[in-house]
């Protein structure tokens, strides 16, 4: 069997979870990595026998540019599995979504999952899913994938059963760029800098001018690719507010598990 798994992964916690769904895989696997703006400008034409999409989710749901890009990919009848990655906060609508995109794109969705990665803006005084992936998750996303084959040899192709999500379904029409109002722009710290470029080189959706170093403000997703890839660390961001810190805290300091629907 050939699976294709097509992946965005800003920081490496999707990489990390997709790297382990294939190690439970058996036969051909063949990752398609969308991460980076060149990389989605021709639609992916699907091969496999079996298509494995995983995104990360920001702000209870997939972001525009990545639902855009995946909506023009059609599947004749090809089985899906679906992958949210969030940060222990909440997996939102983005499931729904990707039912709603079987449907429309002619793809059969066999499997679902949500498995956790650590939070965009975790930090010392609000480690949310600090370190996640680990290796239980590791090991849980490769049961995920044997699932998925005995599933497939089975012949069972039926639709797992997605659950509802509580919010209102105008969170999808929400603009990526929505966290600026509690989440800071990256910025440059002092002189640490020495204008290597890996910043606007890593920027998955091309905000950072790669001769000047500044942000384009309309398109950051304040995703942090940049702050994580500085070899000085020269960029720093973080919540705006101290109080939002303590909230955002609060609320994904609990240890949440990972889902599997098949």
């Amino acid at each position: 069997m050939k699976t294709e798994i097509i992946y965005f992964s800003a920081t490496g916690t999707t990489k990390a979870v997709v790297t382990a769904i294939a190690k439970g895989l058996t036969g051909n696997v063949h990752f398609i990595d969308i991460t980076q703006p060149e990389k989605r400008k021709n639609v992916t034409a699907v091969n496999g026998d079996l298509i494995i999409i995983a995104i990360p989710v920001y702000g209870e749901r997939i972001p525009h540019f990545l639902f855009d890009y995946i909506k023009q990919i059609k599947g004749n009848g090809t089985l899906l599995a679906a992958v949210s990655v969030y940060g222990n906060m909440g997996f939102g609508i983005s499931l729904e979504q990707f039912k709603d995109f079987a449907k429309t794109n002619n793809f059969r969705l066999i499997a679902a999952g949500t498995f956790i990665g650590q939070h965009t803006y975790t930090s010392k005084e609000a480690p949310v899913a600090y370190g996640r992936p680990d290796e239980q998750d590791l090991s849980q996303a490769e049961f995920f994938a044997r699932s998925i084959q005995q599933k497939i040899k089975m012949g069972d192709f039926t639709c797992p059963e997605i659950p509802k999500c509580i919010l209102a379904g105008f969170i999808t029409e929400l603009p990526d760029s929505g966290t600026r109002f509690l989440v800071r722009q990256p910025r440059i710290k002092g002189t640490s800098c020495n204008a290597c470029g890996a910043c606007a080189r890593k920027c998955p959706v091309g905000a950072i001018d790669l001769n000047t170093l500044e942000i384009n403000e309309s398109k950051c997703l304040r995703c942090y690719a940049c702050v994580k890839i500085c070899p000085k660390e020269a960029r720093t961001g973080g919540l705006r507010l101290s109080v939002f810190r303590t909230i955002f805290y609060h609320i994904g300091m609990k240890r949440k598990k990972n889902q599997i629907f098949l």
